[in-house]
């Protein structure tokens, strides 16, 4: 099984690409300027905030075009008081220097801004 599987995937490759995004999530989280990462609907209507993957709903891995490679889209919510600009410029550079340290394969990173506050 390589690591360029379908998204059902179980075993190594899904365990790559839950690593992939927990890290990309920890990486976005931790960029000055972005306030949170874009919930996604689950979390918008679930009554409790429990969930321990609740943070990984703005970030989505997914295989790549190469095999063994990744694409992530990341998507957040910024600050107005940072430059939109260098943020998603930072959170991009974050994401990347994660992918490249956890030898991943080559990596895609698609940044959208979703709104500020």
């Amino acid at each position: 099984m390589t690591l360029n599987e379908t998204a059902g995937a179980s075993g190594p490759a899904r365990a790559q690409k839950d690593v992939l995004a927990r890290a990309a999530a920890d990486a976005v989280e931790r960029v000055p300027g972005v306030a949170f990462l874009r919930p996604g609907l689950a979390d918008l209507v679930r009554a409790s905030y429990a969930s321990r993957d609740r943070r990984k709903s703005g970030i989505r891995v997914r295989p790549g075009a190469v095999p063994g490679s990744w694409r992530i889209e990341v998507q957040f919510v910024a600050r107005r008081t940072h430059r939109t600009l260098d943020v998603t410029r930072a959170v991009r550079e974050a994401v990347l220097g994660v992918a490249e340290a956890g030898e991943s394969g080559p990596v895609t990173v698609t940044v959208t801004v979703t709104g500020l506050v």
